[in-house]
């Protein structure tokens, strides 16, 4: 029978493959297709299953660096390096579900599958290889459910250390770490039947850490099968060499993303030349990688047209469309503007940038860049930025001391100063259409450091400025804040650039000393009417958003974010890392699209520093941290970063690993290619999760969904109110938090059921933020005797959807006349002596018959009082804590023998035991005459 089958494919939300896998050739003599089967048969072996002495099967997965154990029920992967662990189990499908009495006895081996028999419908299977985990279901026929007409419900329930998220639309499952970091994703679901037809299907969020995979098989044929695979992703170099520091630049537009790899040695040059040639040491390379559904593919292999040892091309990098800038700031070509001779290498460490264009899937090199007054050391090609047709490159050694747009560039009395220039296109041919100097430049501040671009306006940064003043356009002559740093806004007219701000950080570094200089404009970038600055040697340990400056914390770093109305700019927003600490270096790297920003960072973890990703988000005027991007593996001093919409990429030039070429995301090893660096890409739709809800009792336990909570038994015209607390357990520090739980009824709480139960006091209507909670009260007043129940409703918009939170209440309410156990107390008599620490509820004849015989022997009572039994009076009643028992007695006094009155003891009154076990009363009366009478209730 031809099975219907759903297909998982691709459990990540990142997956490449290389576009020439790395495969030795075949042997001579020996047939490609021969070899190629001789290597399938060796991965086979190296990803088979072994079983341990307790009959689990553990798997290793070289590809992936992780090793998975099956238990019969689920299984649990962990990774090499990291401190994650995940795996999925099987808890049911449709109406059933699926014995968790299952053990490793149920498993079954062949090479790298793994089988386990689940029921007598459902069989489970395993595949472990090169792509990842492969996880599969077959079941036979078509699974029992009280509605059906409802979808198929597989329910999965998540292992380890990470929690699911489902994505809005419900394609994919991301798992998160405690910090909020994506461990991996769970994604590509798709399905058909037997005769190829595609089905609907969709993970859906279920309570806690579980998740549900439902598929529409009203009309589908079984048997079924179901397939998921999953894979992490991380990019390489195709030529990895040690030092090579691959990830040095980042850059990434759309769906394309281009890493630079600053020294790379090969000698060739051009487009995908030899890779194996490391004949021009650190000359530089740039990769370029694409994006085809959720899999990244290496595009091509750039090099410089004049490669040179030492150029350093790659050392950073932009991207446009079908556009890439690349620098190379110690290129020593003497030539001047736009595609000059790049042969004369007499002006050393004079800089060059190179733009390349794509036409279909093919680059090849459009323009060879050089400053209008290049000379030796002015490093241009430090920095590079593009937007559209034009491009920037900024030259921060450049020694000019003229100022503004197109000022002076043959007086070089300032070394260091600085400078930008601005290229157009037309067609496919460059200029130059601008040179930009500070309006306050002077030696040494290294203006151009950093560039950035959107549309007609651009900013600079000048990281060794030393203003001191704060905000916008303050004095730029006060030079008491060394290396305090500065970013300037310039903007476009027609063809005509001016400069717009000045901007200095709201807390520049005011100290006259270079080395506590906080370095703001190390980073920028732009997108629209937004501008992001870092300052990476910033040194309070405050964190958060516009927190107060406070705490000393060494180069910590900070970023700024300013925002443009008209033509006015101004500060929106100081961040700070959520673990800010000392040499975090925060603000290294910048990058925005839209209301989005990623500031780099790098964190230290067992001793170790790993370049890592801090995503913000804008929501109007407010910003908040979204998501916490860490990679693994040492080496992060000079992370880089870029977002394009909800791509990020972050850049760990300095990480070491044992493999090459591009493979799915994985913790890298740190092997024999040291320092050759890496590139993390993340998908940044995080959704944000669903609210969960818990109900509990005030004081008491957590009250399930379709729990009961007992509000009786009570006397019958008496009342008890219960307050119940409902909560959002979200955690707030968790990035991004579960939204905000809100009760969607009216009223939000409902009764319906037994008028004994009524809602005495509503929940506040305000939403539920993560870990807040609010409270209502449930009134319990029975009128009449007899069992009570009711429903509670809680209608919310909690990960359950539009089910309502229901609870059952319960109660009785008990009568002075009847008696139900039949030993003589009536039902009230009997809950209001529970005090006594007797079970008077039970049928208890016996003493029953001596209390009331007991009772019965004074005249004070009428036989109705005594079967009363006076409630809430005690005799003799017990203290929990010390278990000692104290006698509760009654004075009263009268004056004729007929009206006795309450009498308080006089003080200095006492009780004296004596030693026969009597009990005398000492006291004094202020009557002279009276009686007195002593009675036990």
């Amino acid at each position: 029978m031809n099975p219907l089958v759903l297909l998982l494919a691709g459990i990540s939300g990142i997956a490449f493959a290389s576009t020439t896998p790395q495969l030795s050739p075949a042997p001579e003599g020996l047939a490609a297709a021969d070899w190629a089967g001789i290597r399938s048969a060796h991965e086979i072996t190296r990803h088979a299953a072994q079983q341990q002495q307790d009959g689990k099967l553990s798997a290793r997965n070289p590809s992936q660096q992780w090793q998975t154990e099956f238990d019969g029920k689920g299984f649990t992967v962990s990774p090499d390096h990291g401190a994650w662990t995940w795996g999925l189990e099987l808890t049911g499908y449709g109406d059933r579900t699926v014995p968790a009495t299952a053990s490793p006895a149920e498993l079954s081996q062949t090479g790298n599958k793994i089988t386990c028999q689940r029921d007598e419908n459902l069989t489970e299977w395993f595949i472990n290889d090169t792509r990842g985990l492969e996880q599969g279901w077959d079941i036979r026929q078509r699974p029992d459910r009280s509605n059906a007409s409802a979808p198929l419900h597989l329910h999965l329930r998540t292992r380890g250390s990470v929690s699911p998220r489902v994505s809005e639309q419900g394609d994919s499952v991301s798992f998160h770490q405690e910090d909020g970091a994506t461990a991996l994703s769970y994604g590509g679901l798709k399905a058909w039947d037997a005769t190829g037809a595609k089905l609907a299907v969709r993970f859906e969020q279920a309570s806690g850490k579980d998740i549900r995979i439902t598929v529409d098989d009203r009309s589908a044929r079984y048997p079924i099968t179901i397939d998921p695979i999953a894979q992490q992703a991380f990019m390489r170099a195709s030529n990895a060499g040690s030092s090579d520091y691959f990830g040095r630049a980042v850059a990434v537009s759309g769906d394309t993303v281009v890493v630079g790899a600053s020294n790379e040695d090969s000698a060739a040059t051009g487009v995908n030349g030899d890779q194996a040639s490391n004949a021009a040491m650190d000359s530089g390379a740039v990769y370029i990688f694409v994006r085809t559904g959720s899999t990244w593919t290496q595009q091509a292999y750039l090099k410089a047209s004049n490669t040179g040892a030492e150029d350093q091309f790659g050392s950073t990098v932009a991207i446009s469309g079908d556009t890439v800038v690349v620098g190379a700031a110690w290129e020593d070509s003497a030539a001047s503007g736009v595609n000059g001779n790049q042969a004369d290498d007499s002006a050393g460490f004079a800089g060059a940038a190179y733009v390349f264009t794509r036409s279909g899937t093919t680059w090849s090199q459009q323009a060879y860049l050089k400053a209008s007054n290049a000379q030796a050391d002015d490093s241009f090609g430090t920095a590079v930025a593009i937007s559209g047709d034009t491009i920037l490159v900024g030259a921060p050694s450049e020694d000019s001391n003229a100022t503004g747009v197109n000022g002076n560039q043959t007086d070089n009395s300032a070394a260091g100063a600085g400078a930008v220039y601005v290229f157009t296109r037309s067609g496919t041919d460059w200029t130059q259409q601008a040179y930009l100097k500070a309006s306050n430049a002077e030696g040494g501040d290294y203006f151009g450091n950093a560039v950035a671009i959107s549309g007609d306006t651009l900013v600079a940064g000048a990281v060794y400025e030393d203003s001191s003043s704060p905000g916008v356009n303050g004095d730029q002559s006060n030079n008491s804040g060394a290396y305090a740093g500065a970013a300037y806004v310039f903007v476009r007219s027609g063809t005509t650039w001016s400069q717009q701000a000045y901007l200095k950080a709201s807390n520049p570094s005011t100290s006259d000393t270079w080395w506590q200089g906080y370095e703001f404009g190390t980073s920028v970038a732009i997108s629209g009417d937004t501008v992001i600055v870092g300052s990476p040697s910033e040194e309070y340990g405050n964190t958060g958003v516009n927190s107060p400056p406070s705490g000393y914390a060494d180069s910590s770093g900070a970023a700024y974010i300013f925002v443009r109305d008209g033509t006015s700019w101004s500060q929106q927003a100081y961040l700070k890392a959520h673990n800010s600490t000392t040499n975090l270096n925060f603000g290294r790297s910048v990058g925005v699209s839209g209301d989005k920003v990623v500031v780099s960072g790098r964190p230290v973890s067992n001793t170790f520093e790993y370049p890592a990703g801090y995503i913000f988000s804008r929501d109007g005027t407010s910003w908040s941290q979204l998501a916490f991007l860490p990679s693994s593996g040492s080496g992060g001093y000079r992370s880089s970063v870029s977002i394009s919409g909800e791509t990020v990429v972050v850049g760990a030039e300095t990480v070491s690993y044992g493999v090459h070429g591009v493979t799915r995301i994985q913790d890298p090893t740190q092997g024999d290619v040291s320092q050759a660096g890496a590139a993390f890409v993340t998908q940044l739709d995080i959704p944000v999760a669903p609210p969960a809800i818990t109900v509990a009792v005030s004081g008491g336990a957590v009250v399930p969904k379709g729990g009961t909570v007992a509000c009786g038994p009570l006397v019958i015209d008496t009342s008890r109110e219960i307050t119940i607390q409902i909560t959002n357990p979200g955690t707030p520090a968790y990035v991004p938090p579960p939204g905000p739980l809100s009760l969607t009824g009216s009223p939000a709480v409902a009764v319906s059921g037994d008028a004994s139960f009524t809602v005495s006091a509503q929940p506040s209507s305000d939403p539920i933020t993560a870990g807040q909670n609010t409270s209502f009260k449930v009134l319990f007043a029975p009128t009449t005797e007899g069992a009570k129940t009711a429903t509670l409703s809680i209608p919310n918009n909690n990960v359950d959807g539009a089910d309502p939170f229901i609870i059952q209440l319960t109660g009785r309410g008990l009568s002075f006349t009847t008696d139900t156990d039949g030993d003589g107390l009536n039902d009230a008599s009997e809950y209001n002596m529970a005090v006594l620490n007797f079970n008077w509820e039970l049928s208890q004849p016996a003493l029953a018959s001596a209390y009331l015989a007991q009772v019965a022997r004074t005249p004070l009572y009428t036989p109705a009082q005594i079967q009363a039994l006076h409630p809430g009076e005690s005799v003799v009643a017990p203290d929990p804590v010390s278990h000692r028992f104290k006698l509760t007695t009654r004075w009263k006094k009268s004056t004729s023998l007929e009206d006795f009155v309450d009498f308080p003891l006089p003080s200095g009154s006492s009780p004296v035991i004596t030693p026969s076990g009597g009990i005398e009363f000492q006291f004094a009366s202020p009557e002279a005459k009276a009686f007195f009478m002593f009675e036990t209730d």
